[in-house]
């Protein structure tokens, strides 16, 4: 579906800025000062401000006076996106399907900006990864998900996605040399499938193919999620390709 044209007259400004303020609470900074987030958001102190407090007041956020968090009821947000968005509600019977077919921990991952958010998991897992818990983000290129979506860009996007994203050594594992991960990228647009072994998470391998639509667009990724005791990397592809080319076979006629 191809996003509408919006005027700028159309937007309001302060959803705006209240909606990319609750996004800067991560993992490394699970609370804000009011300086902080003025600064981190382009907003002055007094704005900063009255935005945290109507967070509290709506009981989004909680505030010991100096710094702000926020509280469960914001789970309420991207849970509404779980509950009422046709995507996760389609795929879900074919992920449940797929993960009692291997035993494997199956998983359906989307892009958001240069992350990757996963959407859908198999009820069924047999691993402990916060990395593929409903509503967690990974980065793109040292993810099977995320390289199927950067295998799906143009010389342009992925230059300009690099250009943005310094690659870190995650692991011990993880391709930082930029060359051999561009090899990697067009090798796996080429095959047509994706397989990490452990650069994202130590003892993790993962194997996902794209999600494709009538019209040939990129929706989404379908992965296997394994731990490394379990199966080689030349083993996850002999057990696991054919399922997962089933399931995505299975479905294209209904990803519109």
């Amino acid at each position: 579906m191809n996003k509408p044209t919006i005027h700028p007259r159309d937007l309001i400004a302060g959803l705006q800025k209240g909606l990319a303020l609750m996004q800067l609470f991560n993992a490394d900074q699970p609370r804000l000062s009011v300086p902080q987030a003025a600064r981190q958001a382009g907003l002055t102190p007094s704005a900063a401000r009255r935005f945290l407090l109507t967070l509290v007041h709506e009981g989004f956020a909680e505030t010991d006076g100096r710094h702000y968090w926020l509280t469960p009821k914001a789970l309420r947000i991207g849970q509404a996106y779980v509950d009422s968005a046709q995507l996760p509600r389609m795929l879900r019977p074919v992920v449940e399907q797929v993960a009692r077919q291997t035993q494997e921990h199956v998983s359906v991952g989307t892009r958001d900006g240069d992350e990757i958010v996963h959407v859908v998991r198999s009820r069924y897992s047999h691993i402990a990864s916060l990395s593929i818990r409903p509503g967690s983000r990974v980065p793109m290129y040292c993810t099977a998900s995320g390289r199927l979506w950067l295998a799906s860009l143009d010389e342009a996007e992925l230059n300009a996605y690099f250009q943005r994203n310094p690659l870190r050594q995650l692991t011990p594992y993880t391709q930082t040399d930029l060359p051999a991960l561009r090899a990697e990228i067009a090798r796996i647009a080429s095959q047509g499938f994706a397989v990490v072994d452990q650069e994202y998470e130590i003892g993790m391998r993962v194997i996902g193919v794209p999600l494709i639509d009538r019209t040939g667009r990129l929706r989404a990724t379908l992965a296997i999620t394994t731990h490394a005791s379990r199966l080689s990397v030349e083993e996850l592809r002999f057990r696991y390709l054919a399922p997962l080319y089933e399931a995505q076979a299975l479905l294209k006629p209904v990803l519109d």
